[in-house]
């Protein structure tokens, strides 16, 4: 006969059959060299009033810095070849258009990610008087709380707006466009003098749904950690034989909050790494410069020391050259 299920083989059980649900979330941004002044692009199909994301993140280069363009349609529709793809983008660079054209440059800077939050000069002190009453005490000690008071909401003010403008270290730059018609779109990344290595990644709020909080296309881990939660969902304790609904439910709930962890962890992992690799590179950058800086000072003050011996020989023997 069958031997009795123990709980732990149940709890066992219901696990075995949930990992089948579970597969590790890799999802890496392609990775392209840009070179010097050039131009790489992704494309895709977007339908009208679809949202489309793009992120970048650059990894290395002599100068972290580039100009991220998402625009079109740059094409219609109904190409369906590289060729002909080839051939609608010239003609769009030429200027032909395919719709109402939608477009979003920013300046993608990862070298000035920090900003400083410098304080307001100190305004000068009311003088106090020597014979002042208590009224007068009085009333300038209000006048410096109202002073103090409006001073810190300035500054609270002044840092909320400035911390809206800067990205903490490690984080990806993404914009977002809504499609004005359908066709063609495309991300592209444009190198400035330097050759530069950038990840880059298209998404779609079609395939992979939009995120109201963010404002953005939901990415790519997201997306399948929400799949994996939905086959989870799915899976019922009646596949298994000994399975009992209440261990399997609590399985899963458990498995479920391991799964976004893990999914939490693997960000953080990325932002951390990014963030090393741009405080690497801006410390090969700063080095980079003061040995440059050194330099240039050191052959200056060999400049003028040798043009001031040269003068002071002159001077001494006896030549004319700075009157008598």
């Amino acid at each position: 006969g069958v031997a009795t299920m123990t709980a732990t083989t149940k709890v066992a059980a219901a696990v075995l059959c949930l990992q089948a649900c579970i597969s590790p979330i890799l999802s890496l941004p392609m990775q392209v060299t840009v070179n010097q002044r050039a131009v790489e692009c992704l494309y895709d199909k977007v339908e009208k009033d679809e949202q489309v994301t793009m992120s970048v993140f650059i990894l290395s280069g002599p100068e972290l810095k580039a100009m991220a363009t998402l625009e079109g349609p740059v094409a219609p529709l109904d190409v369906d070849s590289g060729s002909a793809l080839l051939d609608a983008t010239e003609r769009f660079r030429r200027g032909e258009r395919f719709g109402e054209h939608t477009i979003m440059e920013s300046k993608v800077d990862f070298e000035h990610l920090q900003a400083s939050f410098e304080s307001e000069d100190d305004e000068e002190e009311e003088e106090i008087p020597e014979n002042e009453g208590a009224a007068a005490r009085r009333e300038r000690v209000q006048r410096a709380r109202a002073k103090a008071r409006e001073r810190r909401q300035r500054e609270q003010a002044r840092q909320e707006d400035t911390q809206q403008k800067i990205r903490s270290a490690g984080e990806t730059f993404q914009t977002t466009i809504q499609a004005k018609s359908a066709g063609w779109y495309r991300a592209c990344v444009r190198g400035t003098w330097y050759q530069i290595v950038a990840e880059m990644e298209m998404r779609k709020s079609s395939e992979f749904g939009f995120d109201k909080k963010t404002g953005h296309v939901v990415s790519y881990d997201d997306k399948a950690m929400k799949e994996q939660e939905k086959k989870m969902a799915e899976d019922t304790a009646s596949q298994e034989e000994g399975v009992e609904d209440k261990d399997f439910e609590s399985t899963r709930a458990q498995l479920g909050r391991l799964r976004r962890l893990l999914n939490e962890i693997e960000k953080k992992q990325t932002k951390e790494r990014h963030r090393l690799m741009v405080h690497k590179a801006t410390n090969e950058h700063s080095h980079s410069r003061m040995v440059l800086s050194s330099l240039l000072e050191t052959v200056v003050y060999m400049v003028i020391t040798g043009f001031q011996v040269y003068i002071i020989r002159k001077w001494f023997s006896g030549a004319p050259i700075l009157g008598r």
